[in-house]
């Protein structure tokens, strides 16, 4: 069983993030399989008995830092409103970009899996019940879920590939490739309104983060 301690004071907070910052970093060196709590408290300079007035396992700690994570990531994206695909996309990948360590771990460390299918679970759901409202050829549950899975799924291939798109570049892909062709599905024609800019002649190509790439490759 996960015990985490819920709507934290100030000390306690400070505590917490010291002990997640010490997990991500002793991840990032050793993996977290290799990982005691001893590891943890010593690289955080918390006391031992310190951690288990806060978490009952490394688990625990883990799943802690995730959810805080997704938490923030949620409420910014339900603070969007009814804001264009790109825009939506492009907060994510800022979202990921700016706790590009955090990210890598969860995507690839076996301790996390458990963490990752949890959240995948329920934003399948809240896109089930969205989607649910309408009638088309293929089911609610196989279009949310597959919606889900390219999101994470690109998530993976751009920290895989050290982020050569910007986060702006990121959220017209995840757009154009994921959330313009799933809600055409999804939703009936006069339903269907895609938000992102159309150009003349289609979409301009989006060019990679690094604007040396070319040229480096001619040499």
């Amino acid at each position: 069983m996960i015990i985490v301690m819920k709507n934290p004071d100030r000390r306690t907070q400070r505590t917490r993030t010291r002990l997640q910052q010490a997990l991500i970093e002793l991840i990032l060196e050793k993996g977290y399989d290799a990982i005691s709590i001893r590891d943890i408290t010593e690289r955080a300079h918390v006391g031992y008995a310190t951690y288990f007035r806060h978490y009952d396992s490394k688990e625990a700690l883990l799943a802690d830092a995730f959810e805080q994570s997704t938490a923030s990531l949620k409420l910014l994206l339900h603070s969007l409103g009814e804001s264009s695909p790109e825009v939506e996309g492009r907060l994510i990948f800022e979202h990921v970009e700016a706790n590009h360590d955090l990210y890598s771990i969860f995507l690839r460390s076996s301790g996390a899996q458990a963490l990752v299918d949890h959240v995948e679970r329920e934003a399948v759901k809240e896109l089930v019940m969205r989607y649910a409202r309408y009638t088309t050829a293929i089911p609610a549950a196989i279009l949310a879920n597959h919606m889900v899975a390219s999101i994470i799924a690109l998530i993976k291939w751009w920290l895989r590939n050290d982020m050569p798109f910007s986060p702006e570049q990121m959220g017209k892909i995840y757009a154009r490739l994921i959330v313009n062709p799933v809600e055409k599905l999804a939703l009936p024609p006069n339903a269907y309104q895609p938000q992102s800019k159309r150009i003349e002649g289609g979409p301009a190509p989006i060019p990679m983060k690094n604007a040396n790439a070319d040229e480096h490759r001619q040499n």
